[in-house]
């Protein structure tokens, strides 16, 4: 059954044509001197002066033109929800507060305002904002464990497409705007988390076997390559305003404050490719027996193993799990020796040296994986 109903003003939740009619009902909005940068009906007008007081006036002129335009037209921002910030690296006023009226109301000052969900500061370091995403991280990775161990629990591929879809995608929101913030450690912290979850690999793991065992990209990488696509899609547009921004990016400016087009500029200069780039970081850093495992452009062998299994395999590659070394080491041993009287029981001793335990090939099977290396790890004592 269709029911019709009449809307003297707005209109409905949810509606296909809202967006549209919205943006129609709007398209005669005022011009003002600065420029204006809207999202449906979230809207923020920036301008950019040398003095703040200059700043201010015009501002509060532009918002006292747009409040003429919203009452004609029966339009009701909320003066009590609307916030002014002021971005400067001038520490000597950085408690300066803007003092902005809209609607005959003095606006609220926010040196952390929010934006489409993305926290901003006064030096535009990303500081705020990169320490709350680390923290929404954190939350989803624990949902992650709870889809694991390290005898038991999903898949590789289940854990690998779960962690893409629940953790990175949160990780990498706006990311090519932050990409190049000093903070950025605080969010990679919270991702080499997510790729040891998927390895079944220990804490004290080098970072650089997270990316290949895990078979996802690291994260900087990944980043310079959102960069890169956004990159694109503005010069396929010509019609964009921000093209009239682009023409500044010559100017100097702090190094910690490149703007990230201009990196952009230099990753399309030096022919940025992902997987070159990922390569040669695990050529540099890999041990040199472990460089020839087959990884990064295909899964690494094991992939589809069992997760006990597979948390054995890499624990064995990577030289890091649970030993009488490392126990000795986290405080809960008494001793680092191994029961066949070696002075000190690492990962490759129990593997390649112990005469009660060792496997019989080389070491190179566990990195292609053979039969005879599973039937190792099944049939092995230790928990690892």
């Amino acid at each position: 059954m269709q029911i019709s109903r009449n809307l003297n003003n707005g209109l409905p939740q949810g509606s296909v044509l809202a967006p549209l009619l919205f943006n129609l009902y709007i398209s005669d909005m005022p011009s003002t001197q600065s420029k204006k940068f809207g999202y449906a009906d979230d809207w923020a007008l920036a301008t950019r002066n040398v003095s703040i007081e200059e700043t201010e006036s015009i501002l509060s002129s532009d918002l006292s033109t747009l409040e003429k335009y919203f009452r004609n037209w029966r339009l009701k921002p909320n003066a009590t929800k609307t916030e002014v910030c002021c971005f400067h690296l001038n520490n000597r006023l950085a408690q300066r507060k803007l003092h902005v009226t809209f609607a005959n109301q003095t606006l609220k000052h926010n040196d952390n305002p929010k934006y489409l969900g993305v926290v901003l500061d006064r030096t535009l370091s990303f500081k705020v904002h990169l320490q709350n995403t680390a923290s929404k991280l954190k939350t989803r990775n624990n949902i992650i464990h709870k889809l694991c161990g390290s005898s038991w629990g999903s898949s590789t591929h289940v854990l690998k497409s779960s962690t893409l879809g629940l953790v990175y995608s949160a990780a990498e929101y706006c990311a090519p705007v932050w990409l190049y913030s000093k903070h950025t450690h605080l969010v990679d912290v919270q991702l080499n988390n997510s790729m040891r979850i998927v390895s079944g690999s220990i804490k004290s793991t080098p970072t650089y076997w997270l990316p290949v065992l895990s078979n996802i990209s690291p994260p900087q990488l990944r980043r310079e390559k959102a960069l890169l696509r956004e990159y694109e899609k503005i010069h396929s547009n010509r019609a964009l305003p921000i093209h009239s921004e682009l023409a500044h990016l010559e100017h100097s400016r702090l190094i910690s404050r490149n703007p990230p087009m201009r990196k952009a500029l230099l990753l399309l200069e030096s022919n940025f490719d992902i997987t070159g780039e990922w390569e040669q970081i695990w050529s540099t850093n890999a041990p040199e027996e472990c460089r020839s495992l087959p990884c990064i452009t295909t899964e690494p062998p094991g992939y589809n193993l069992p997760r006990k299994t597979w948390v054995t395999l890499n624990r064995i590659r990577t030289n890091h799990g649970v030993c009488a070394d490392m126990m000795y080491k986290w405080g809960k041993a008494a001793s680092p020796q191994c029961d066949c009287g070696n002075p000190k029981q690492t990962i490759r001793h129990i593997v390649l040296e112990c005469p009660t335990k060792r496997y019989m090939g080389n070491f190179e099977d566990f990195l292609t994986v053979t039969e005879d290396t599973i039937t190792f790890i099944d049939n092995l004592s230790n928990r690892i």
